[in-house]
């Protein structure tokens, strides 16, 4: 969307190493074995062998020898149960995550999600020592996941995890609601000036109707090289669903299209930051294309993906990370998202009008 100038400065990787560090929950060893005993998990690791996922996993998520915990103490948010659904549906035909046990506040005091900890390596910490084709290979195989989750229809929208009464009857309003509440916090909390919110939410407005009638399918949220594992050119499973949605099918090209155009992002505040930094797996989006037909076929992609790039965007820009990043995000949307006609030079429309 921009050049990225500040975000890939040290000040802004230690802002964001900083947030990490205070917004995700921390448990300790003792706490997860006692949520293991209390569902009745057998082969119960020890305090040395429970390990925390490294920064950059938004939920506290905890690893031993043979099991993947991940535990949320927030009443008001169910953030793991889509894991449990894909993992009922898919688990036992497609390389997903296996969910061993789930718990929402009944048997214990928090969500938990217990899964088999999978075979292989993450894909962000082999990927620059693979040839190309081991990578295409194992891409190919992280879209046949994708397709079969495309299988799985509902009748509304909205994320997986939400209850029925935050689903929505459409996209468009699924996006609206959501992207009001965000607009409603930056007005209260200053991060923005007034004049510049306005005119992003105006364009918004204007165009958000595009998605009154599309499919309703189950969208995996977040996939990029930290939530695929491997052996060799073999997918052994794509993870982290929380993030799932009821959407159109065009949603899941915003995290592909950020992994294949813009890796960086997925590790800011972490120590793999600079061997992602600048880097680009362009050889990635023709197979992509290749895959999807139709969605790319759409005459309304770049509009779709523009309005979904600029929810995102103001999603995070509400959160309020960083001022400095803010600034940079909303001079982007200004400067590059809210032009009414040449959406070639949308941020995906730079990428998709270059590279495939």
């Amino acid at each position: 969307m921009t050049s990225w100038k500040y975000v890939e400065s040290d000040k802004y990787q230690k802002e964001i190493q900083q947030q990490y560090q205070q917004r995700v929950a921390k448990f300790t060893p003792e706490e997860v074995i006692k949520v293991l005993q209390i569902l009745n998990i057998s082969n119960l690791p020890t305090s040395n062998e429970i390990t925390e996922a490294r920064a950059g996993n938004m939920n506290a998520t905890y690893i031993t020898p043979h099991l993947v915990i991940k535990m949320n103490k927030n009443h008001k948010e169910t953030d793991y149960v889509s894991n449990k659904i894909i993992s009922d549906r898919l688990g036992n035909t497609s390389p997903i995550i296996k969910v061993i046990a789930y718990d929402n506040f009944e048997k214990t005091d928090f969500e938990v999600l217990v899964m088999e900890k999978s075979e292989g390596n993450m894909l962000l910490d082999d990927i620059f020592e693979m040839n190309e084709k081991d990578v295409g290979t194992i891409f190919n195989q992280v879209l046949d996941v994708v397709d079969k989750c495309f299988d799985i229809s509902f009748e509304d929208f909205g994320l997986v995890n939400s209850t029925k009464k935050d689903s929505f009857e459409t996209f468009s309003k699924y996006l609206l609601k959501d992207f009001d509440s965000y607009v409603a916090k930056i007005k209260s909390e200053n991060i923005c000036t007034g004049e510049d919110i306005e005119k992003i939410e105006k364009y918004f407005k204007k165009h958000i109707s595009i998605f009154d009638t599309t499919e309703s399918v189950f969208v995996h949220g977040d996939l990029h090289m930290g939530n695929i594992l491997h052996k060799g050119d073999r997918l052994t499973a794509v993870i982290d669903f929380d993030y799932s949605l009821k959407a159109p099918k065009v949603r899941v090209l915003l995290s592909i299209i950020g992994f294949i155009d813009n890796p960086q992002q997925f590790v800011e505040g972490t120590k793999d930051f600079d061997r992602f930094k600048g880097k680009n797996f362009y050889y990635l989006l023709p197979i992509l294309k290749a895959r999807f037909p139709e969605i790319f076929a759409d005459p309304q992609l770049l509009r779709k993906l523009n309005l979904i790039e600029i929810k995102e965007s103001i999603k995070w820009v509400s959160q309020n990370w960083s001022a400095d990043w803010n600034t940079e995000m909303i001079n982007g949307l200004l400067q590059n998202e809210i032009g009414e006609d040449n959406l070639s030079q949308t941020y995906h429309g730079k990428i998709l009008s270059k590279y495939t």
